[in-house]
């Protein structure tokens, strides 16, 4: 392909141990027409090295691949500048550590992409301690009450997240407030596809600061102007509640946790359910 479709990014930052199996995923992929640009916020291990010792692998698949490594104001403020160095006319960002789902998954996204949208975006599936579980895209409407869009499992025209970007005020949910003044601009097109496109671990930023997630999504409704619930305060004591009978769950009964019973999977396509690889 002449052009470049899509710009698959990761953002990172002294990722020496989870660099490899991100890139892994993304040099897997049975398309061939992306650019995957590796934005790196100057770390000072061995991420480098490790990302640069792949590059004669990307050129004998036909890929393009580019590490840019500056200093920056932090996660969000790195994928803004990723945006503006992208040269694919859509964008993903699966940071270190992510995973794309399996080696369909740019190809299956790509005939999306042929259809009349700008923001495709679909399920995904989440790892712990070893086990998965299927996490379901919700709906656009949903943005009163949760983020609908896992953003590791979107893909979004460039030219859209240069134009409203991330808001670098926030430090979580950023990606949450992007793409809720996309949806209530009206004029963004959303297509939501019932296959998995990540794989992400939990215990991130944001699923261990669950109750400073929970304020920055609703500082940012409010921001935007969308009618909120009528007790904000009320669902965040709600959510925070069921994160903490969660952790607790999980330090009494161990690996016991992760059953089938519960969802958990030893295996991603079993997570998946009926969604095999493509």
């Amino acid at each position: 392909m002449d052009r470049i479709l899509i710009s698959v990014v990761t953002v990172c930052l002294n990722a020496e141990k989870d660099i490899a199996r991100t890139i892994n995923s993304i040099l897997m992929q049975d398309l061939t027409g992306f650019e995957y640009l590796i934005k790196d916020g100057g770390s000072d291990d061995s991420t480098l090295g490790i990302a640069e010792g792949y590059s004669g692998r990307f050129m004998e698949k036909g890929i393009s691949f580019r590490i840019v490594s500056e200093k920056d104001e932090g996660i969000y403020d790195s994928m803004n500048r990723a945006a503006e160095l992208a040269s694919g006319e859509w964008i993903m960002y699966i940071n270190a550590g992510d995973e794309l789902f399996d080696e369909s998954v740019l190809m299956h996204l790509s005939s999306f992409i042929m259809q009349d949208a700008d923001v495709i975006y679909g399920d995904a599936v989440y790892l712990e301690n070893g086990k998965y579980k299927l996490l379901k895209a919700g709906d656009s409407d949903d943005f009163k009450y949760k983020n609908p869009i896992c953003h590791q499992a979107s893909v979004s025209r460039t030219e859209l997240v240069k134009r409203y970007r991330f808001d670098t005020r926030y430090s979580i949910a950023a990606d949450f407030d992007m793409f809720l003044k996309m949806y209530l601009s009206g004029e963004i097109r959303y297509i939501k596809t019932d296959d998995v496109i990540a794989v992400f671990g939990l215990g991130g930023v944001s699923d261990k600061l669950i109750r400073e997630r929970e304020i920055e999504f609703d500082i940012s409704r409010k921001r935007n102007g969308l009618k909120r619930v009528k007790m904000p305060r009320l669902q965040m004591t709600a959510i925070c509640a069921l994160y903490f009978v969660r952790r607790l769950a999980v330090k009494i009964l161990g690996r016991g946790f992760y059953s089938q019973k519960r969802g958990w999977y030893s295996d991603r396509l079993e997570a998946a359910g009926t969604k095999k690889s493509r």
